[in-house]
């Protein structure tokens, strides 16, 4: 009977079951690292995030414009804006959208005509969204904080030959990185 107990006791005490895996995601769901910390986008103005010198690394040489509308991609809610063009040495346009109203989630969940892919800015997971039916410009969204994100758009001028949608998104991820910078060191 001892014998029997101390085999009992030892089973209970051995070696642990591994836990269950997690389920693969869904089909079109992206997974993403957790973010190193909160960085809150409430009251701020998007066009001080790139400064003058900052703009002009990037050949954003026009006037920053800001503006705020419904946006209906973030629930209806008012997102401020920042718009920057460039004309020297190409047309661009970049975009800074501070998103107060939903989270990466919106992103991640497979729901949007857009090519998902998971990348990290400044240390903070993000998404690379490329636009499956038009390729004049590429978005890179940022997850800043629950419910919160930094979203980025670089834009093709206009100009002949167009800009390839690969450098569109590449100059989208450098940009979201100087946004992401300025907004760390405030």
């Amino acid at each position: 009977m001892l014998a029997v107990l101390v085999g009992v006791l030892v089973a209970a005490c051995g070696v642990e079951e591994p836990p269950a895996p997690a389920p693969p995601p869904e089909q079109g769901q992206v997974e993403l690292p957790p973010r190193p910390r909160e960085v809150r986008l409430d009251g701020v103005d998007p066009c001080s995030l790139l400064t003058e010198e900052q703009r002009a690394e990037l050949g954003l040489d026009a006037r920053p414009v800001s503006t705020q509308s419904p946006v209906s991609l973030y629930e209806g809610a008012e997102v401020p804006l920042c718009t920057i063009g460039g004309f020297t040495p190409r047309a661009v346009t970049a975009g800074v959208s501070l998103v107060t109203s939903v989270g990466i989630e919106r992103f991640t969940s497979g729901q949007l005509a857009a090519e998902i892919r998971p990348t990290v800015v400044r240390g903070f997971p993000a998404v690379l969204a490329i636009p499956t039916r038009f390729a004049d410009y590429c978005t890179v969204v940022v997850d800043v904080a629950p419910g919160q994100l930094l979203d980025v758009q670089f834009a093709t001028g206009g100009r002949q030959p167009p800009i390839p949608q690969p450098q569109l998104c590449e100059d989208a991820e450098v940009v979201a990185a100087e946004v992401m910078m300025t907004l760390l060191a405030r």
